[in-house]
């Protein structure tokens, strides 16, 4: 005798609510239904399936698409957002009609309180009415006997009983754009209100209950509100014009998804980064080549030294002198070659060195540079939503989709969003100006390779910068990562909204 889940609609002092309970399906008190309630059920059923056929005739006005962009935060285009209880789309009411279409009737007087409740992994398409049902309105409207039926039938197809409280979801463009409302924080955006759209049987109950129903009276064989003469129907003007239109680059005037930025975003980042150890090796050589030549030089004597001073000297001041100080460089150079064969050829070595590294450290620098504008541009571009709108793509929602949602995690901040966004920006225009005094320090070394800065330490001064300046693109690659890992965060949640039906 196996113990398994049902889902029973009760009733309570607020209104309907739905409960899972733990049941033996063998031992449940069920009994066929009498001959009178068999009717009522059956016409319950009729009005049920002829309400979800009526939609599907006004599919075009009363039902929705499937969501494709979630939007964060508030904007005023679209400049019409309708509130709606569930992502009614053409695939769920037709399941809807399969479903109850197989239904079955049996009645259970043992649970004085509730209205219904089913099995719905037991493979049996078997609804269970209790006391409450049958005081139900017989005709469509909060509490009534068709709604009911809409809830139990949607359990069959995945749904859940995550909340009773009539809770919205704002959506625009036939549903294409669905707009996550704040949660208790500002910056955290409700992720569950989407949830609800989709696995909540109660907000299918109430879209068709309260938004999709009748404002006006039945008079005169039609409605008042749109003049639809089937009773057992949904409210064509129930959805507002505004709702069925949409352009979504005229909505969103120049944005792009976050995905669309984030993606070159994250191409510059892994190509800047692959630079890393090659300029991290050129820094050590060239702290080695200095090394090994400082000892040379310093063999040499001291001799050599001054003349390195005096050739600097010369050509530091020439450009201000118009070449008259190019005398003073070329006495230098007499007095240096006169400190040894051991200088000179330890200076050679260096300056052979170094000429073939200049090419090598200029193209690298050259790439970094181009990484970094790509990298600031896409800032910009995410910088340039402010707090208006973060547009992220929805995969699409299935009939079935499965209780996955019910394991959401908790949603990301997306301030913390922004903060990154922040951070890049600050790391990546210091690793730029770092960058460009890494060119300077280049052209000054390939000048002063005499043995004056070579006895001054093997640590020069363009190996310093270059290490600099990988530290802090470093930290440009940290903060982006950051901020793959808060946007991975949040599409992980929104695949978990879209996951299959799991049993």
């Amino acid at each position: 005798m196996s113990c398994q889940e049902i889902f029973v609609s009760i009733i309570t002092p607020t209104g309907i609510m739905c409960d899972i309970v733990k049941a033996s399906y063998s031992s449940s008190n069920y009994t066929p239904l009498p001959k009178e309630r068999t009717q009522i059920a059956e016409a319950a059923k009729r009005k049920a399936i002829e309400i979800l056929r009526d939609a599907l005739k006004k599919k075009d006005r009363v039902l929705m698409e499937k969501p494709q962009e979630l939007v964060f935060g508030d904007s005023g285009d679209p400049k019409f957002w309708m509130e709606r209880y569930a992502i009614l789309t053409e695939e769920l009411v037709q399941c809807l009609i399969s479903e109850l279409e197989a239904v079955k009737f049996k009645e259970d007087l043992t649970r004085e309180n509730t209205y219904a409740y089913v099995y719905p992994k037991s493979g049996d398409k078997t609804m269970y009415l209790c006391p409450q049902f049958w005081k139900a309105s017989t005709d469509l409207g909060e509490g009534s006997q068709p709604g009911l039926l809409f809830h139990e039938a949607s359990h069959f197809l995945g749904t859940d009983d995550i909340t009773y409280s009539k809770e919205s979801i704002s959506v625009a463009c036939r549903g294409k754009l669905a707009k996550l409302k704040v949660g208790s924080e500002s910056s955290v955006p409700d992720l569950n209100s989407l949830a609800k759209a989709i696995l909540n049987a109660n907000n299918i109950e109430y879209e068709f209950e309260i938004t999709l129903n009748h404002k006006g009276r039945y008079k005169n064989g039609k409605y008042t509100c749109c003049g639809e003469k089937a009773v057992n129907s949904v409210c064509e003007r129930a959805v507002p014009d505004e709702f069925l239109t949409c352009d979504f680059q005229g909505s969103f005037p120049g944005r792009k998804k976050i995905n669309e930025v984030v993606q070159p975003l994250l191409r510059a980042r892994d190509k800047l980064q692959r630079h890393f150890p090659e300029l991290q090796k050129i820094a050590d050589d060239i702290d080695e080549v200095h090394r090994i030549a400082t000892i040379a030089n310093i063999t040499g004597g001291t001799v050599g030294i001054a003349g390195g001073i005096t050739a600097i000297a010369g050509l530091c001041l020439a450009p201000v002198t118009f070449g008259g100080s190019l005398s003073l460089s070329l006495a230098g150079l007499a007095v240096s070659t006169a400190g040894g064969l051991t200088s000179a050829v330890a200076t050679t070595i260096d300056m052979v060195a170094s000429k073939l590294k200049k090419e090598t450290v200029e193209k690298l620098l050259q790439e970094c540079q181009t990484e970094l504008r790509k990298i600031i541009k896409a800032i910009q571009c995410l910088e340039s939503y402010g707090d208006i709108a973060f547009m992220f793509p929805v995969a699409q929602i299935g009939a079935g989709a499965g209780r996955a949602a019910l394991n959401i995690p908790k949603m990301v901040k997306a301030g913390q969003l922004l903060a990154n966004v922040s951070q890049v920006a600050k790391f990546a225009g210091t690793a730029t100006r770092i960058l460009t005094g890494v060119t300077v320090a280049l052209d000054i070394f390939f000048l002063a390779k005499d043995s004056v800065e070579l006895h001054n330490g093997a640590k020069t001064e363009l190996a310093a910068k270059i290490r600099e300046a990988v530290n802090e693109m470093e930290q440009v690659i940290g903060q982006v990562n950051e901020m793959e890992q808060v946007i991975h965060q949040v599409n992980e949640m929104y695949k978990a909204l879209t996951a299959d039906k799991q049993e």
